[in-house]
């Protein structure tokens, strides 16, 4: 299992930083559980945040809303219990979660775990899929442009095929939606064949209420850029002005 811990920039306090930093020295991680050597009191829940940018360079025509870095982030928490807990060892329990990352570090996530007395945060990722699409095709077009994509599950996101006919147009794309950022899962004037991937290694959080964020998770996931994770998304099909959508939706995969 991977282990991010996160105690913050040089803005955030001291105190906080060295929270975070005596938790990660005194816990022992399983595939399964992370273990104290005493119990503690916590609470199990899921902590969601998201974030925008307020201040960055811009790509692209002017009133573009696409950023290249962000300066400055509007950034929302919250942890919502669940149920409490008093015990030495915190079972990691396969929960499905939500990581959607722009390229500036904006975004939204949502992860399950526990949060102790002084606000640090234990959260993890399960890297288990079951993807369900309504159907196995998606097309787009009209009688100059047409698009056609095949679609089939893979164990760690989705695979497929693309065949184009076009007079007009000069692209066509395929977008990958989630409810704040979308990722580019094809783009060309070829025919071609894709495959997208979803977070594959299990990964433990560690930090603090108070600064655990999109931007900082993304820092320490190496810079992170897409959709992984669990619940409704989006695929948009577009080729000249015709332009179609297919929602599916990813479980937790059956052991």
């Amino acid at each position: 299992m991977r282990i991010l811990t996160i105690s913050g920039g040089r803005f955030f306090s001291s105190r906080v930083r060295k929270l975070v930093e005596e938790v990660s020295g005194r816990i022992e991680v399983l595939e399964n559980a992370v273990l104290f050597p005493e119990s503690v009191e916590a609470e199990y829940g899921r902590f969601n945040a998201a974030s925008s940018v307020l201040l960055g360079p811009r790509i692209g025509a002017r009133g573009s809303k696409y950023y290249t870095s962000g300066w400055l982030f509007n950034t929302s928490r919250k942890f919502v219990p669940e149920e409490g807990v008093l015990s030495s060892e915190l079972p990691l329990v396969p929960a499905q979660y939500r990581v959607e990352l722009d390229v500036p570090g904006s975004g939204r996530i949502e992860l399950p775990g526990y949060r102790l007395k002084n606000g640090v945060l234990l959260l993890y990722i399960t890297p288990s899929y079951r993807v369900t699409f309504p159907g196995d095709v998606l097309e787009a077009g009209n009688l100059e442009d047409y698009a056609q994509v095949s679609l089939k599950p893979l164990e760690n996101g989705f695979e497929g095929a693309i065949t184009l006919n076009l007079q007009k147009a000069e692209y066509a794309d395929l977008l990958l939606l989630g409810k704040m950022v979308e990722d580019i899962v094809f783009f060309g004037s070829e025919q071609g064949r894709f495959t997208y991937e979803f977070i594959r290694e299990p990964m433990l959080i560690i930090s603090h209420e108070k600064v655990l964020s999109p931007q900082g998770l993304q820092k320490a996931m190496s810079g992170f850029i897409g959709l992984s994770g669990h619940g409704k998304f989006t695929l948009r099909l577009s080729v000249g002005k015709a332009r179609e959508e297919m929602d599916f939706s990813v479980g937790i995969g059956v052991e």
